[in-house]
């Protein structure tokens, strides 16, 4: 599929090709993950950069860049969380990349849908500690888990887990478009005007301008 399409050029591509229901849900996949990497890319731009960065961050807003880590890295955990959910829980469908499959399952292909399915089952078991944390502290506050004494402490989700939740879900969709458009998706280099480099660049000429200010 080609990079520049508009997002609503993607999606009468999409139905194009994958008309109805697994369509659309497809669409919706797509653009999710479109905005996680975007998020993720955001995030490593601020804070996964260079020591230097963080000071500059700290000299501009350190308490409002501290809470910015926290929401960018909380939304990206729930985009990954809900990405890597069952097809259905609590009695509802959700739309998750197993519920896909099973969409995508009616039109037959099984050989494809098995081994598509195999990879989201490895993706599903990869992404239990990132679900663990969505569940008991971002979507519920699980008691035990506030109060510390809960038996099964929560593991730490470094940035490299995140990297490899992220290739592990491009790796699904890009199966996905190879089989039905004969191209893949860039997701990791998602383009965005104004984005957080935009505000980088102008923290550092607004800190130079104080220093030049300084020396005079």
């Amino acid at each position: 599929m080609e990079r520049y399409l508009s997002a609503d050029e993607v999606k009468k591509k999409i139905l194009a090709v994958l008309p109805g229901k697994v369509g659309e849900l497809y669409y919706e996949l797509w653009n999710n993950i479109t905005t996680l990497h975007l998020n993720w890319q955001n995030y490593r731009i601020l804070f996964g950069t260079s020591p230097e960065r963080i000071d500059l961050l700290n000299w501009a807003a350190g308490s409002f860049f501290g809470m910015l880590d926290d929401i960018l890295r909380h939304e990206v955990f729930m985009h990954i969380a809900r990405l890597a959910d069952p097809a259905r829980s609590m009695g509802r469908d959700n739309a998750s990349l197993e519920r896909m499959v099973r969409e995508l399952s009616a039109n037959g292909e099984e050989t494809f849908i098995t081994g598509l399915g195999t990879k989201i089952q490895d993706l599903q078991a990869y992404c239990s500690p990132i679900r663990q944390l969505r569940n008991r502290t971002l979507a519920h506050g699980d008691l035990a888990t506030a109060l510390r004494y809960h038996p099964d402490p929560l593991p730490g989700i470094s940035r490299a887990y995140i990297e490899g939740a992220l290739q592990k879900i491009r790796d699904i969709m890009n199966d996905m478009e190879l089989k039905y458009f004969n191209s893949t998706v860039f997701y990791e280099d998602v383009i965005a005007q104004d984005d957080a480099n935009a505000l980088i660049y102008t923290l550092e000429r607004a800190k130079e301008h104080e220093r030049c200010l300084g020396e005079k």
